[in-house]
């Protein structure tokens, strides 16, 4: 499967609703992006400079163009990943120690077994960054020793939960990285490049 499209299908995965989700009935991030299309995606502004005229300028850099230049789906990788996932499957009435593509510590078991032992968590909710939309993900090691992450994307509105399940990428450290750029460089060195 292409990259592109499994970004878009993470995009618009219905993470479902919660009473105590503040989405209201339609603001979460997976109702408003059922509403795009791949071109919608593909044909918005990489990155949006808010506020530009006021004290506290800042930027907004679209998840969507963040992942696809720098992730690439490894669909073996996936097709693994999920077969370990069917050998023990969850279910909430008969199999409640089962494994599930959504559930953080699932895969960070699957994370250590297959690519080293010494998993990162990231939440991106947890500090500044420009990304639309946050994303979690697992690493293996220091931030430069494995280029393979398992990546979730927050769907929902609560910060608390929504995530989508994960897949497994293949990324650009450098760039995959660079999602917390200051306005006043980027004002700098890119001012009438877009």
């Amino acid at each position: 499967m292409e990259t592109k499209q499994v970004i878009y299908d993470m995009l618009t995965e219905n993470t479902g609703t919660h009473f105590l989700d503040s989405g209201g009935a339609n603001d979460r991030h997976w109702q408003k992006n059922q509403s795009k299309t791949i071109d919608d995606f593909d044909n918005e502004d990489e990155i949006q400079i808010m506020d530009k005229d006021s004290e506290y300028p800042y930027l907004f850099k679209s998840l969507y163009h963040h992942l696809i230049d720098s992730c690439e789906y490894l669909e073996k990788d996936n097709k693994d990943f999920i077969n370990w996932v069917n050998q023990n499957p969850y279910s909430w009435k008969d199999n409640q120690d089962g494994r599930c593509a959504g559930s953080m510590y699932d895969v960070e078991e699957y994370m250590s077994l297959t690519y080293g032992d010494d998993i990162r968590t990231e939440y991106t909710f947890n500090y500044d960054n420009n990304l639309s939309q946050d994303i979690q993900f697992m690493t293996v090691g220091n931030t430069y020793d494995c280029n393979i992450i398992a990546l979730a994307i927050h769907n929902g509105a609560d910060a608390r939960g929504g995530l989508t399940d994960y897949k497994i990428f293949r990324i650009d450290e450098d760039y995959f990285y660079n999602f917390n750029e200051d306005v006043e460089d980027y004002l700098e060195h890119y001012e009438g490049v877009k």
